[in-house]
């Protein structure tokens, strides 16, 4: 089956690439490769690991974590939102990267309005965070892990799951190669922190909340740098 899980988790990555050259440049296109995304661990946990119902879409056997993992839930989202509103402004002006050409850029990409703006972070606060800790770790983080031991099974997610949102600067002016390594690097930091959560008692809950908390806060903030609040 290992073959079965590269192709699954390799899926989402192709139709990424594809809809980059053949299915236009708006954020419903950019998104298909979610759908993928969501079959790949609810296929495998409803044809593979046997489960019915709810929990073939999310890991409601899961206990809920203690108040220590829900804190530490919370720690990692505020200290991954601090670092980034602290350091990015200085780090993009040392690279060259202007925040009014990431905003040209991304409205040409995606026709952005403050109030789609809005919508979207509201999506990826909630839909979306449970999606990808349901893919990358409640589905593969434990998957490859089981095959090639812990260490593989949190880098090699944290990888996956970092690499997947180096699309979202593909083409951008001023986003240079360092840059790409530096957004690298910080996302796989943080995911491997989810992984660690998730192998606590019911951690996958508090992995969910520290995503959702994150991405509130880093896109919030990047909505103001670029100006459209």
């Amino acid at each position: 089956m290992t073959w079965l899980l590269i192709v699954l988790a390799a899926g989402p990555f192709a139709l990424k690439a594809a809809s980059l050259v053949w299915l236009g440049q708006n954020y419903i296109a950019q998104s298909a490769y979610k759908v993928l995304q969501f079959v790949a661990p609810v296929g495998w946990r409803w044809g593979v690991d046997g489960r019915r119902g709810l929990a073939c879409l999310w890991p409601v056997d899961e206990p809920r974590p203690g108040a220590g993992v829900w804190t530490a839930a919370v720690a990692v989202a505020l200290v991954a939102v601090a670092i980034a509103a602290a350091g990015l402004p200085p780090l993009a002006a040392y690279l060259g990267i202007e925040a009014g050409d990431l905003r040209q850029d991304m409205d040409a990409r995606f026709s952005i309005t403050p109030w789609r703006a809005v919508a979207v972070v509201v999506f990826l606060t909630t839909l979306n965070s449970a999606l990808e800790e349901l893919h990358f770790r409640a589905w593969l983080d434990p998957e490859l892990s089981r095959r090639f031991g812990n260490a593989v099974g949190i880098l090699g997610s944290a990888a996956a799951f970092a690499a997947m949102h180096l699309f979202i600067f593909a083409n951008m002016r001023g986003v240079t190669l360092a840059a790409f390594a530096l957004v690298f690097v910080a996302l796989t930091v943080v995911a491997a922190a989810w992984s660690l959560l998730a192998r606590q008692p019911g951690g996958i809950h508090a992995a969910w909340l520290s995503h959702a908390l994150t991405d509130a806060g880093l896109l919030t903030w990047g909505l103001v740098w670029l100006g459209y609040f």
